[in-house]
């Protein structure tokens, strides 16, 4: 091989790295689009108060139902395949729903997209594993970097235009997004690997040891923060802490990108200091912060840098622990043990928010909630995560 074919390799593995993670920004954009366009699709089928909050709950119910299987097969066939058609069903899903005249056709849609959802993220962090497999923790981060980049764009693309267009343009918008970022990833890719058969990949009750069993329920308990967080934050500031709605706004993207900054930053310190050591003496002073931001702080800037802070510490979620599972999984598994992380992500996304909102109205203070719903999972988390024995594999 001359040195001319090697660099070529090198650059290529180098922009590899860049637009593998973009396929990220698909899921991230329809979740921000859904959540711009929810009174208007509610007034187009009709729907109640519970059967809008439902669209949601079904792209993550399916998400976390399909997730752990698309892990498994990305170990048996390949991962390219699976991103690929979790790619090609988002977009198919997510502009059937955008063209649907039925309010039935548009749940079964979403539906469609949520399976999609759930196969994307395993697979990426499958393909990113291979491409750095010496900064696993680099490579989960730039994944969870592009879902909150895919979160911010969204929400401004599919405000303009919806307004301008109607919430249908802003579906089928997005779908044309996901179309041609599927499209790239078919053309870019190369498999690093080529896919095992079932016996060298295992199966997936091989997967399913303690320590992978150990990190789901961490991720579990940090993944409920991210929702928890994401769903009930802005309600707090608008009322506990009597923010306008632009002021809201602004607070919610600092913590966006908080979590970006967060997510890099702490998934490059993971591959010198190791994962265990950086999610644990980062999830504890997250804690105290969540405590400090709702409770004491009250100003606009005030709690904007505490959002700040809160957000950097708690960005571990899931990117580490996924590169923690992939490392702790058996040879020939690293998609099974990504998707069975990703499946109690999403589960935390459905079952979190209903739990924080039972303790509002249980408790009839949304700060005290927020804390319990916050502070004390992250306790729990960086409990669990410390109960496991990291691998540091090459």
């Amino acid at each position: 091989m001359t040195e001319q074919t090697t660099t070529d390799l090198s650059r290529r593995g180098i922009l590899s790295v860049c637009i593998v993670p973009c396929s990220n920004l698909a899921p991230s954009m329809m979740v921000a689009t859904l959540g711009i366009a929810l009174p208007e699709i509610s007034q187009t089928f009709s729907l109640s108060v519970i059967e809008a909050g439902s669209i949601f709950s079904v792209m993550m119910i399916v998400a976390a139902l399909t997730s752990a299987v698309a892990g498994r097969l990305a170990d048996r066939f390949g991962a390219k395949t699976v991103l690929i058609t979790g790619l090609s069903l988002l977009a198919l899903g997510f502009g059937g729903a955008g063209i649907s005249g039925q309010g039935i056709l548009f749940f079964s849609c979403l539906a469609l997209t949520g399976i999609g959802y759930g196969f994307t993220p395993p697979s990426q962090y499958a393909i990113v594993s291979d491409l750095l497999p010496h900064r696993r923790g680099l490579g989960a981060s730039l994944v969870s970097v592009a879902y909150g980049i895919g979160g911010a764009v969204g929400a401004v693309m599919a405000s303009r235009v919806a307004a301008a267009f109607g919430w249908r343009a802003a579906f089928v918008t997005v779908a044309a997004i996901a179309t041609t970022i599927m499209l790239l990833q078919l053309y870019w890719i190369r498999s690093t690997q080529r896919p095992t058969s079932a016996a060298q990949s295992g199966s997936f009750r091989d997967a399913l040891s303690i320590p992978i069993l150990i990190l789901a329920l961490a991720e579990f308990a940090g993944g409920s923060v991210f929702w928890s967080c994401a769903a009930w934050t802005p309600t707090l500031l608008r009322t506990a802490k009597a923010l306008t709605l632009q002021e809201t706004g602004w607070v919610m993207g600092v913590l966006s990108l908080a979590n970006m900054v967060g997510s890099f930053s702490l998934g490059s310190l993971s591959d010198k200091l190791g994962r265990k050591r950086v999610i644990i003496f980062s999830a504890l002073p997250a804690a105290v912060a969540a405590y400090l931001t709702f409770y004491w702080l009250n100003s606009p800037i005030a709690i904007a840098l505490g959002i700040f802070g809160f957000g950097t510490l708690k960005a571990t979620v899931p990117a580490l622990v996924v590169a923690l599972a992939q490392e702790a999984a058996p040879a020939g598994s690293p998609g099974a043990a990504s998707g069975i992380i990703m499946s109690l992500h999403y589960t935390s996304g459905v079952l979190a928010p209903l739990i924080a909102a039972q303790l509002i109205t249980g408790t009839g203070d949304i700060v005290l909630a927020m804390i319990l719903v916050s502070a004390v999972p992250l306790i729990l988390y960086a409990g669990l995560i410390g109960a496991v024995r990291e691998h540091r594999r090459s």
